[in-house]
This record gives structure tokens, sequence and C-alpha cells, in this order.
């Protein structure tokens, strides 16, 4: 069985954004797409989306009614190394009106795969990494991607975004959506099939640096450093960082539920130097649940710079 392909948007309210995380004011949220949990029943499986939008009225195509949060038409998004929590950003901090949404469209360009036992089926004219021909065709489903997109519905009245913060997860039901076309063994009908899974609030991780005693930021890259020049870091679902501001506090702002393992990166300058930073979190793993906020303190144990050797 194939698995479902899972998108996940947080729906990130402005009104939760503080003045230096760049604010877009009263009545707008932001909207990022996520790509996650691919399927496995092939050795690959590659698809274009071109393009994502809102719609605002359930039934019209209208494009009064739209939203656009992106548009590409090259990019291919590998689906089979997507496992295992792991993600790829289709949207990041779109800044949307806040509203009722009844719709999410997403457009779907060229796609390829390759079996198991080495066939390949692409959408006529898709760009094959070098050296790949394609043996069998894969059909798009007349018309829809092309046109109004295929339409994934938001349970109940629509999605509402008005100063908070979401995480919409969308299924792309990858068994149902690869079909062979009857009687033809060299042709595949790849009609998408979406679902919205879950609602769920986004959290946030923030925390205090603090330098142990004797522990002081050295001169680096040809300047002085400081706090601000330490970046705290969080692996999981996805990989977030955040600068420490001048008051040595750091913040993560809307942060997907899960497991993060937290660490310090370090900090490259133009001139080849680079500021390596030794720091102990509180707690090596923080775990988020839906709309949950951790605090994670640093303590630094040791600063050093690595300056480039001359020639």
């Amino acid at each position: 069985m194939y698995k479902g392909t899972r998108f996940l948007l947080p729906l990130l309210a402005a009104a939760a954004l503080g003045a230096c995380d760049g604010g877009t004011g009263s009545g707008s949220s932001r909207v990022s797409v996520r790509l996650v949990d691919a399927p496995g029943d092939f050795k690959e499986v590659k698809v274009q989306i071109t393009e994502l939008y809102l719609q605002r009225e359930s039934e019209s195509d209208s494009t009064a009614g739209r939203l656009t949060l992106a548009t590409d038409t090259s990019t291919y998004f590998d689906l089979l190394t997507l496992v295992g929590g792991a993600g790829a950003d289709l949207v990041k901090d779109a800044v949307i009106p806040a509203g009722t949404y009844s719709q999410l469209r997403v457009r779907v360009g060229d796609a390829y795969v390759v079996t198991r036992d080495g066939r390949v089926y692409a959408t006529p004219g898709a760009r094959l990494p070098a050296g790949m021909t394609a043996t069998g065709t894969i059909n798009l489903t007349s018309g829809k991607s092309r046109a109004s997109g295929y339409k994934i519905r938001f349970p109940g009245p629509g999605l509402t975004v008005d100063g908070d913060s979401r995480i919409v997860a969308l299924d792309f039901d990858v068994a149902r959506s690869f079909g062979h076309v009857a009687g033809r063994s060299n042709q595949l009908i790849l009609n998408p099939q979406f679902t919205v899974t879950q609602v769920q609030l986004s959290g946030g991780i923030s925390g205090l640096v603090t330098p142990a005693a004797g522990v002081a930021f050295p001169a680096c890259g040809g300047a002085a450093t400081d706090v601000t020049h330490f970046t705290a870091t969080a692996t999981g679902p996805t990989t977030i960082s955040a600068r420490a501001q001048a008051d040595s506090r750091y913040k993560m702002a809307y942060v997907a539920p899960g497991t993060y393992a937290m660490g310090v990166a370090p900090v490259g300058y133009a001139n080849g130097d680079s500021l390596m930073i030794a720091a102990t979190p509180s707690v090596p793993n923080a775990t988020l649940a839906s709309g949950q906020n951790v605090v994670v303190d640093y303590s630094v144990t040791g600063i050093t710079c690595k300056v480039k050797p001359a020639g």
C-alpha cells in the first residue's frame, strides 16, 4: 500500500509577532505550507506543485475570491525523501488577510515515477534527469490541474484565521492518486486525492542565553562579537533557528508539534573566520504538543574564534 503524503500549513497570525520579527499589522496572518511523509512503493516519485491558492467561495472558480500563496513551474518535490518527519517548504510565511477560506486549491505540473522494476512513467514533455528515458506516460486528469486546480475542502464552514496560529494537515492519498489505464500497461493516470485530516495550534521555543563564569565573546571576523552572535537551533520535523537579541533571549515562533534536538550554530564571517560556540541547553530535546510553548535556556561554556589561515 502507498502511504499518504501530508501537507502541513502553519497559519501564522501576525498578531503573535514582535516588532523584531517583522509583524504584518492587525488583520493579517501568515501561512506556510510544508510537504512531509511520502509514499514508499516506487523507487522514485517526483511531482511539481505549480500553484497553491486559497479560495473564499466554496463553489466559485472566480479569481475574485482567490488568494495565491505560491507559484512555481520548475521544482520537483522528491516525495521518497520526505519520510520520518522530514519536510520540504512549499510556502514560507506568506502574508494573508484574516478571514474565512473554504478551500485550498493545488495545481500539479509535471511528474514522473520509477517503479521497483525500473520502468519510468512521465507526463508528456517532463524534464527528466540525464540518462533517464520515459517508457510510459502519466496523464493528469482532464483540465483540473491546469484550470482551477484540485480542490481541498476545509471541514465545516471553512478555515477562519484571525489572530491565532494554526497548522492544517492535508493528506495526499497516493494509493488513490496513481492508477493504470485499463488495457494499457504503459500509461498511468494521476488524479491527486487530497483531504484535510487535522487542525492544530503551532507553538514556540524560547529561552535565555547565559555565558558561564569567565566566558566572554572574543573578536572575530575583524570585529567585536556579543550574545547577538549566538544562534540557537532546533532540529526535528524541520530545522529552525533563532539568534539571541540584545537582552540575551531568543525566540522561535510558529513551531509545529514534535520533538526537537536543541543545538548551536557556528557563525561564519566574510573574511573566512568562524565563531565556534559551545553551549549546553537546559534540556537536550524539546517536545512540543499542539499549541505548546517550551523554555530552553542555554549555558555558554566556551567561545573561540577559528581564524582562517593566511594564504
